[in-house]
């Protein structure tokens, strides 16, 4: 019958799509990594079928339909599509290869079929063309199975995938074989069969296997273990995790005799300084206007209510801050938010889950999930332009890109939309309008959360209020050790002219480690004259205006399918929002009855944009990513709008002071001061407060305490 090789393939095709209707969730995420994997293992092979087809072998008439493409029936080429997708879902469902983890002793299992190397050499100086090719393309398999880290022949399941893999060839093949639709010229052959199988079927058919299967890993579960090409990025750039500075034993870890220290802020640099300090026996006191602790990482209750300054990301490359959190016994409220998901306001959405998170490789990635295409960036002004992102310098980059803003470097290298579109939603983030954006700036911060380390950009929530989960037990801790806090106590002046004093009042030292906005007005002018590290002071500012709606809603809305946080392609206003009632215990009880909290944040307020428009402007952009809040009653609403967040703002970088000083005893901290190593938001400023804390440390001759940074240049920089 013309069309057996035809059912053949609707018949291997059968139970796959039984497979779709038995677990749809597992298809709907496997689908475009399956297709994708099988399609590009079967670019080499059919290359190989239509090459030798005629010679090595050729196919019935009897049993083929008759169409053909490049030499072969078109049920071959189906062949090469149900076949790896059939063996896939074997892999991945009955083996359950996501939670596979390599044995110690299979390390160097892929040298194995490396060994039919010299078979294959033989082989092909005897005429033997086919044996040659199979063991040649099963070394090959291996050998990118090794490269691309997959290590599918380094797991016991590998090795059961390919036994299996050898039983459906003793069945596909057999068939086929058997029938005939396939006929063989045993001269470039062994003269060697299992039953009417050729030996080299099974090379073959365990080389396509491999191909698939490896390729499936690379794009639906990521690496097994680091690739050699990822190893060797991660020499490159010497290691994700840089030690900054090291304690020295030998030091006491406490005063003899306590100093005085005042802490200017009770933000997250200046409480850093503060906890840290009071460990090493300094008499600390810790001054803030706010009636509460933490600064912009706060939250505080009205009406009973408990209100947030606003969602928090702690990224899995906050090294300090996550270490610190650790010691302070908070990482338990820490949950991870698997997606750092992007919505355009086209309707396309750009997720960062599965992407590859090796530095340049995920820029790779980036391209394959749609976010780019090859010939956009392969323009010579753009491409060079984005090269600058991997030669991200301390200083060269500034030097260079800090006098441009984003928008015109974005002109200038002709981005992309789409890649215009990102990058903008990621600048917003630095509280900043395109036009404004020191390139120098976005380069660094680039660099730190994608370029520099393999964390990627999944990130972690508190699990409850900022208060309840952060501040309240660092509270408690700061008062266990002696500091006196002084909430809700603006602080008038501090002078250096007779010691260093705090609206008259004399310390050792003084950390301070308010918003820039508030350090230049505290700060005597006669201070700022005489210390030459201030001499940028006056030039630094607060970035725009930012926002932040809470609503509370006496309905449910959709979003299911969202993470907890989700960022935006506004219109006007709209940079992101978030379901609060997924990460804050308070607004969860909300949402128990039957309602949702949402909280939604504009990180830069247009300038012409006065105070009464922005809730409704924030809500009427929100109607086109959330499915039914158009229809959602509103039953209460809380807007924050402030401009104490540092400004990332073109020509800024040169003029941001260093944490120490010349003067005796002041020290800096918060995210506007300049640090010696790349770092963004709250690990910027949580790393300040401990270069500040060690700074007294080492004038005080007692231990210091431990930094770490991403690398502190780019993959690609000079030395």
């Amino acid at each position: 019958m013309s069309a057996e090789y035809l059912l053949f393939d609707l018949v291997v095709l059968g139970p796959l799509v039984l497979m779709a209707l038995a677990r749809p969730r597992w298809v709907e995420g496997a689908v475009r990594p399956a297709l994708t994997a099988t399609l590009w293992a079967a670019v080499p092979f059919v290359a190989w079928d239509a090459a030798v087809a005629g010679r090595h072998w050729w196919f019935s008439d009897t049993y083929t339909l008759g169409p053909r493409l490049l030499g072969l029936p078109l049920e071959e080429l189906g062949f090469f599509l149900v076949v790896p997708l059939g063996c896939l879902t074997f892999w991945e469902l009955a083996l359950k290869a996501k939670t596979a983890t390599p044995h110690p002793a299979l390390r160097l299992a892929f040298l194995a079929p490396t060994a039919l190397l010299l078979p294959a050499a033989w082989a092909w100086s005897t005429g033997r063309e086919y044996t040659a090719l199979a063991c040649l393309a099963l070394a090959l398999a291996a050998l990118l199975d090794a490269f691309l880290g997959t290590a599918v022949l380094s797991l016991p399941r590998g090795w059961a995938h390919l036994g299996a893999t050898v039983g459906f060839t003793a069945v596909f093949n057999g068939y086929l074989t058997a029938r005939p639709v396939v006929l063989y010229d045993e001269r470039f052959q062994l003269p060697l069969r299992v039953g009417t199988i050729p030996l080299e079927d099974f090379g073959f058919g365990l080389a396509l296997v491999l191909l698939a299967t490896s390729l499936y890993q690379h794009a639906r579960h990521r690496q097994v273990r680091p690739s050699p090409l990822a190893r060797l990025i991660e020499r490159r750039l010497g290691g994700y995790r840089h030690v900054v500075e090291q304690p020295d034993p030998a030091l006491p870890e406490r005063l003899d005799t306590p100093r005085t220290v005042a802490v200017v802020g009770a933000g997250l640099a200046g409480l850093t300084a503060a906890e840290l300090l009071s460990r090493r026996g300094f008499r600390v006191t810790v001054i803030d206007r706010n009636p509460y602790l933490g600064g912009k990482l706060s939250s505080w209750k009205e009406d009973g209510t408990e209100i947030e300054h606003g969602f928090h990301a702690f990224f899995r490359h906050y090294f300090n801050l996550l270490h610190w959190l650790g010691e302070l016994g908070v990482s338990r409220a820490l949950k991870p938010i698997d997606d750092y998901l992007l919505l355009g306001r086209d309707g396309r959405a750009f997720s960062f889950r599965g992407v590859a998170t090796v530095p340049a490789l995920n820029l790779l990635a980036l391209q394959a999930k749609g976010l780019y295409r090859w010939r956009d960036v392969m323009r010579r002004q753009t491409g060079e332009a984005l090269r600058g992102f991997l030669e991200y310098h301390p200083t060269k980059t500034r030097a260079a890109l800090d006098g441009t803003s984003f928008a015109d470097f974005a002109r200038t290298a002709a981005l992309p939309p789409s890649l215009f579109t990102v990058f903008t939603m990621f600048s917003r983030a630095f509280f900043a309008d395109a036009e404004r954006m020191s390139m120098a700036e976005l380069v660094k911060s680039f660099h730190f959360y994608y370029l520099s380390h393999d964390a990627g950009l999944i990130f972690e929530h508190l699990d409850g209020s900022t208060r309840e989960t952060l501040m309240d037990p660092l509270r408690k801790t700061l008062e266990t050790r002696g500091v006196t806090l002084r909430l809700g106590q603006p602080v008038g002046v501090v002078d250096g002219r007779d010691g260093l004093t705090v609206d008259g009042e004399r310390f050792d030292a003084v950390v301070l480690a308010c918003d820039v906005a508030a350090a230049r007005k505290v700060l005597a002018p006669e201070l700022v004259r005489s210390t030459p590290e201030l001499a940028g002071l006056p030039k630094l500012r607060a970035g725009q205006r930012y926002a932040v709606l809470r609503l509370w809603l006496s309905t449910t809305v959709g979003g299911d399918e969202m993470p907890a946080f989700v960022s935006t392609e506004r219109d006007a206003v709209l940079d992101a929002f978030a379901f609060a009632h997924r990460v804050d215990a308070d607004a969860r009880a909300h949402a128990s009855a039957g309602g949702a909290v949402l909280e939604l944040h504009c990180y830069a307020v247009p300038d012409a944009m006065a105070k009464e428009q922005i809730a409704p402007a924030l809500e009427k952009e929100l109607a086109r990513f959330l499915p039914g809040f158009d229809a959602a009653k509103v039953t209460r609403r809380h807007l924050q709008v402030r401009d104490d967040f540092t400004a990332f703002h073109v020509g800024q970088s040169a003029s941001r002071p260093p944490v120490e000083t010349s003067h005796p005893g002041l020290v800096l901290a918060g995210d506007w001061v300049s640090l010696p190593f790349p770092a963004m938001l709250m690990e910027a400023a949580h790393a300040s407060g401990r270069l500040a804390a060690n700074a007294l440390c080492r004038q005080a001759k007692v231990q210091t305490f431990p930094v770490w940074s991403v690398p502190p240049r780019g993959l690609l920089a000079p030395e």
